[in-house]
């Protein structure tokens, strides 16, 4: 039993290890991301006004952020009057 435990445990610390690897990877590449991000000269602006421009222009994209309003709108109209408070 206790020879179960202990390969159990290593397994354990053998994905937190694999687990704290992919964190520190991530944070470089985000770190990474950021400095490219900041040296291009772009902003909150530049981003709002290609997103207005670019995006919001696709007629398959308006309708599928419509669809998902109203079906947001409707599941909350829907269980207003229940007693769910959820």
């Amino acid at each position: 039993l206790v020879g179960k435990n202990v390969v159990v445990g290593l397994i354990m610390i053998f994905i937190g290890i694999l687990f704290g690897i992919l964190a520190v990877i991530s944070f470089a590449i985000l770190v990474k991301v950021h400095r490219i991000y900041r040296s291009s000269g772009a902003s909150f602006q530049k981003a709002q006004a290609e997103f207005a421009t670019g995006v919001m222009k696709n007629e398959a994209v308006r309708g599928a952020a419509a669809d998902a309003a109203a079906g947001a709108a409707r599941t909350a109209v829907s269980s207003y009057g229940s007693d769910n408070r959820y």
